[in-house]
């Protein structure tokens, strides 16, 4: 799989906090005008909550390689998940569906 742009120039507030379709249509569009579909995106999260949030997560992209990385102290988990993906709207939906979990932020 070619590893195209993957979302290198999309920043922590491109992502929408809460359920605000405005929100979601806003990084959709931002989306698309920096990464080609279908492709291979990277999925980013610092999870807050512990390996209980891990095993949420998965449940959300439960076919996908997670890289785990924790912090110094322990207190966060950094995971990239990297998944071949066939348009926004498809990335968009995930990341709705990851951001009903508490305890998960999406970069």
């Amino acid at each position: 799989m070619e590893e195209n742009n993957l979302n290198h120039d999309l920043g922590f507030n491109d992502i929408p906090e809460g359920n605000n379709e405005d929100t979601y249509a806003n990084f959709k569009q931002k989306l698309e005008s920096v990464q080609t579909f279908p492709g291979l995106y990277a999925f980013k999260f610092i999870l807050t909550g512990g390996t209980e949030k891990l095993t949420e997560l998965r449940e959300v992209l439960p076919e996908e390689e997670f890289i785990e990385t924790p912090s110094k102290t322990g207190k966060y988990i950094s995971v990239t998940v990297k998944k071949w993906m066939q348009d926004a709207d498809a990335v968009v939906d995930i990341y709705k569906k990851v951001g009903e979990i508490k305890g998960i932020m999406m970069l």
